[in-house]
């Protein structure tokens, strides 16, 4: 398979690359390059990648850093009329790569930016939070489960237990199979249920409560506060724009929470638990609600 006359392996392997990086690979059908796939857009780029792999020892990294590096990679992803008329799907590639990102992406980059992912690699499958739903699956078995506790409750979306006739929710939602069968390629769908689990499901609210937590603790002055946040979830200064935006929901909610006290108790505490000290439930509330807007944005969970 990997014999240097073989010049398959590499061009399968290279395009797989080239996918995971510009979100179609040169040859769009990544898992059928026979008769029944299509052609690539450019042969002889990935004739040249797949030489570029086995002469550089198979050293996966190297073909990454090429990647990325390129011009092509480094373009702006902004699309002009006269691009999107003559090239709807960027496949002549006259612009940057912008694509959702997958669903273990989307859940670890939240749980990133906020300061719970845990860094631990290999071990068991772990049961990360999840809307309980009160069904029982086939021969009774319950669909709901116990959360796992501690570290093992923020680990990384690969470590989450997979049941195939139960996938994880937040994450089947975002077009991960529910793996029946092996699947090489994922199709990316866009549906209001997104915005519907990155704004409500458990995962997602406790990310927004530990990020909007790092930013009302923040020393300086509000737009500071909102400054690295924003930093921290999109890596670049939020425009006089945007910070005026999300000052004003901040001021708002502000004004909300302290009218509730206990609808601010509970978006403050539940389910990351007791607040800081020197921090009280309706400051919380109020950060969470700003730290939500900004795990909810379009620039955080798409690449571009």
């Amino acid at each position: 398979m990997v014999d240097p006359r073989n010049p398959l392996t590499a061009r399968v392997v290279a395009n797989r690359l080239w996918e995971s990086v510009f979100g179609i690979g040169l040859v769009r059908t990544s898992e059928e390059f026979g008769s029944q796939g299509e052609p690539p857009t450019h042969p002889e780029l990935l004739d040249w990648l797949a030489v570029e792999l086995v002469e550089s020892g198979w050293d996966l990294k190297h073909l990454l850093r090429l990647m990325v590096t390129s011009a092509t990679y480094r373009q702006s992803s902004r699309v002009t009329p006269e691009h999107l008329a003559r090239d709807p799907e960027n496949r002549l590639l006259a612009r940057g790569p912008r694509f959702r990102l997958s669903a273990e992406m989307i859940r670890d980059q939240a749980m990133a930016v906020s300061g719970l992912l845990s860094p631990r690699m290999h071990g068991p499958p772990v049961k990360p939070p999840q809307p309980k739903l009160g069904l029982s699956a086939a021969f009774g078995s319950g669909t709901d489960w116990e959360t796992s506790s501690g570290e093992d409750r923020f680990r990384r979306a690969l470590y989450t237990t997979w049941r195939r006739s139960n996938p994880y929710p937040s994450m089947a939602t975002f077009d991960a199979p529910n793996r029946e069968v092996c699947q090489v390629r994922r199709e990316r769908s866009n549906t209001p249920l997104q915005a519907l689990v990155t704004l409500n499901d458990p995962v997602y609210i406790e990310a927004a409560q530990s990020l909007g937590r790092q930013m009302a603790l923040t020393r300086g002055p509000v737009s500071d506060q909102l400054q690295a946040g924003f930093r921290r979830c999109l890596h670049r200064a939020a425009s006089p724009e945007e910070l005026t935006s999300l000052t004003t929901l901040l001021e708002r909610s502000r004004q909300r929470f302290q009218a509730d006290a206990t609808q601010a108790q509970r978006l403050a505490t539940e389910p990351i638990g007791a607040l800081p000290a020197g921090l009280d439930a309706a400051e919380a509330a109020a950060w969470t609600s700003v730290a939500n807007v900004l795990l909810n944005l379009d620039e955080f969970l798409m690449k571009r």
